[in-house]
């Protein structure tokens, strides 16, 4: 248990910008605080759903709707958003797979991760503008979970791109016990939601691993944690997309 706790809040402490003092277990999660990333989803989305329901109080929907929005981003301190603009610039330039490796380590931003940028933001606010703000919270917590226990899941299918890198959390493998239980909660979640929930609990996951394949042949053969954020997002954007099929 201890060490569980100790794995949450270092997944809490790099993964958000919620303080946590001494709990935080160091710098940069393992591949067992990896497992826990879902969670901190879960956490991120409720709050920014409930965020954005305190708004509409206030506001016009589509006004709340980005109060919740920048709530999601500014919670995890843009770091999946920063992996999503890096892959943008990373992945969609013609060049060499060593070329797309060092532009993803530019923290400089070009033209794809500005129109990336735009698109996905309209996508965002769009999805969850289209739900009812008494659905934000729910539907905000259980997107933000499953994308990235749909991310995390590629960290079991490939390797880590930069060959030598030290990294804590893509060397490794996720713990099966922890991504097991996540996965029987969002279950759970999926059946008192809306029927696409179900759904995205099933496609999500594939869509992921597809991402994942794509991007791993544009970096010869593995991934990054830029990879891992940019999945996440877009994930995140087409469950919340998903709730409004009707």
């Amino acid at each position: 248990m201890k060490r569980a706790l100790a794995a949450l809040a270092s997944a809490f402490s790099y993964f958000t910008v919620i303080p946590l003092g001494p709990l935080a277990a160091g710098p940069a999660p393992d591949a067992y605080a990896l497992s826990f990333l879902p969670l901190v989803g879960a956490v991120v989305g409720a709050l920014a759903g409930a965020a954005g329901l305190l708004a509409a109080q206030h506001l016009p929907t589509l006004a709340a709707a980005i109060v919740a929005w920048a709530c999601a981003i500014g919670l995890t301190g843009a770091i999946h958003v920063d992996g999503f603009l890096d892959s943008c610039d990373g992945l969609l330039v013609t060049a060499s797979v060593e070329r797309r490796l060092d532009i993803l380590r530019d923290p400089r931003h070009g033209t794809f991760a500005v129109a990336g940028m735009a698109m996905l933001a309209a996508f965002w606010i769009a999805a969850i503008a289209q739900l009812s703000p008494v659905l934000w919270i729910p539907a905000l917590a259980f997107s933000g979970a499953l994308a990235r226990a749909a991310a995390v899941c590629n960290a079991w299918i490939f390797p880590y791109a930069r060959a030598g890198a030290v990294t804590r959390s893509f060397e490794a493998r996720p713990s099966p016990v922890v991504m097991t239980i996540v996965f029987a909660l969002l279950a759970y979640a999926a059946w008192h939601l809306p029927p696409p929930a179900r759904v995205a609990l099933v496609g999500a996951p594939l869509a992921a691993a597809a991402a994942g394949w794509w991007a791993s042949r544009r970096l010869g053969g593995g991934l990054t944690g830029d990879v891992y954020g940019a999945i996440a997002v877009i994930a995140e954007v087409l469950i919340l997309l998903a709730f409004g099929v009707r």
